[in-house]
């Protein structure tokens, strides 16, 4: 149930983002304090607001996967007046598109911002549209094609406190049935928002700020539904592998195979401290030099970050969303190959991948795997051009943010490729490559 397009408009720096395609596999490429980060913060925004009991119609600005701070901001050029969109499509998992759900969201300080428009535009059926009516806080009304059946009770439909997308009824009218078209953009509507809700439900996320590895570990037990995007329940989870009484260990397994990919470590089995407590330490071994043991606060600061990377991307349910920004940060080069490795088998395992990357390296692994180079083995296919969606994110002179697709081809290069953009590398090696011909026709 995937989401398939995100367009965002007064949403941070965009003004307008235009359309931005996920695939498979997005990658989110761009200098730094362009909003690639935005991207990926407007759909954790929409997970948090989701799993947040209480808000109904509202966006929850609080955390725990995003912490947004106001409606100032959150708006684009901090112009409260605006309105904040968020638009996406929204598909099967055959890849059938199924509609395009549109929310937007204006300011109500001191409350959180609240949901002023959502238009579903379900395949083959006509446009329904729910919108706040004549007033500040003014009841919502229903639209379907443009005609307007009346407020919540009249309309049949409603938003829970508990949920900020609508219940959609069937809308029977006092006399007669309801008109063939009408049930049609209901059903249609019932369907994509469905889809969407769902897709939200299946993100798991990593920011760019992860929690640091600790001693000592208290495990609070069950885990919790929700997720914070610090990575402060990786751990637990690990704990919780390894102590359940049915088929222990299959995420320590999974994790281990690419902790020695990536950093040439392994985890042991978690060790207990107190029982009464509940206190656990996490250790590593090392098992390329030295092969001792270490705590996990005494391990490389770079396997401490990448160990939240691969918790989380392998709890992403089959089908579900992984979403990672700087999944490479801290790791030396041969390292952030071995990354884009695990991202690349996470969407042969069936789960998307929408990463914010800074290194090039990765990039270069992901365009191997087009020509099947890495990650190939066993029979496992290769990644083709339309699993893989590249976005560049650049400034303009207004300082207005601007997301556009590159393209890649069937031998894994990018002829679109942005002028200037990561060319800095390209000429040192050029400078050097000149430098040496110079030394050496000195030398003869």
């Amino acid at each position: 149930m995937p989401i398939t397009r995100l367009r965002l408009r007064n949403f941070k720096s965009f003004a307008d983002s235009g359309d931005i395609p996920l695939a498979p596999l997005t990658v989110i490429f761009g200098r730094n304090n362009t909003g690639k980060s935005s991207i990926l913060q407007s759909l954790l925004l929409l997970r948090q607001t989701l799993d947040a009991a209480g808000y109904g119609a509202r966006l929850n600005l609080a955390g725990p996967a995003y912490a947004a701070g106001s409606f100032s901001d959150l708006v684009h050029k901090h112009l409260t007046k605006q309105h904040i969109t968020i638009e996406a499509s929204v598909a099967t998992v055959d890849g059938r598109d199924i509609g395009e759900i549109e929310l937007e969201f204006a300011s109500d300080e001191p409350n959180s911002p609240r949901l002023t428009r959502l238009k579903v535009a379900g395949k083959y059926a006509e446009v329904l549209e729910i919108r706040r009516g004549v007033g500040a806080g003014g009841p919502y009304e229903l639209l379907i094609g443009g005609e307007n059946l009346g407020k919540e009770k009249s309309a049949d439909f409603r938003f829970s406190v508990t949920d900020f997308l609508p219940y959609i009824g069937i809308g029977v009218p006092k006399v007669g049935r309801p008109r063939a078209a009408h049930e049609k953009a209901r059903n249609a509507s019932r369907h994509a928002l469905r889809l969407f809700r769902e897709s939200l439900r299946s993100i798991r996320a990593v920011g760019a700020f992860r929690s640091e590895p600790a001693r000592r570990y208290e495990f609070h037990g069950r885990l919790p539904g929700s997720f914070a995007s610090g990575g402060e329940d990786v751990v637990n989870a690990l704990i919780e592998d390894q102590t359940r009484r049915r088929r222990p260990g299959e995420l320590t397994k999974d994790v281990n195979r690419w902790l020695k990919t990536v950093g040439g470590v392994r985890l042991l089995p978690i060790r207990s401290i107190s029982k009464a407590a509940r206190i656990y330490e996490l250790r590593l071994k090392d098992e390329t030099r030295s092969r001792q043991w270490a705590n996990f606060a005494d391990v490389g600061f770079g396997i401490g970050q990448a160990l939240p990377v691969f918790v989380e991307g392998l709890r992403t349910a089959e089908g579900g969303t992984f979403l990672a920004q700087e999944p490479e940060i801290h790791l030396h080069p041969d390292a952030q190959l071995g990354m884009a490795d695990f991202l690349v088998a996470l969407v042969r395992s069936k789960r998307r991948v929408l990463v914010e990357t800074h290194s090039e390296n990765i990039l270069l692994r992901i365009r191997h795997s087009v020509l099947g180079v890495s990650g190939a083995k066993n029979g496992r296919r290769r990644l083709t051009p339309r699993d893989i969606s590249i976005i560049y994110v650049d400034k303009g002179r207004d300082g207005d943010s601007h997301a556009r697709q590159l393209h890649v081809d069937e031998l894994g290069q990018i002829p679109d490729w942005p002028a200037n953009f990561m060319g800095e590398s390209t000429r040192e090696r050029m400078d050097i490559m000149e430098k040496m011909a110079e030394v050496a026709e000195k030398g003869n």
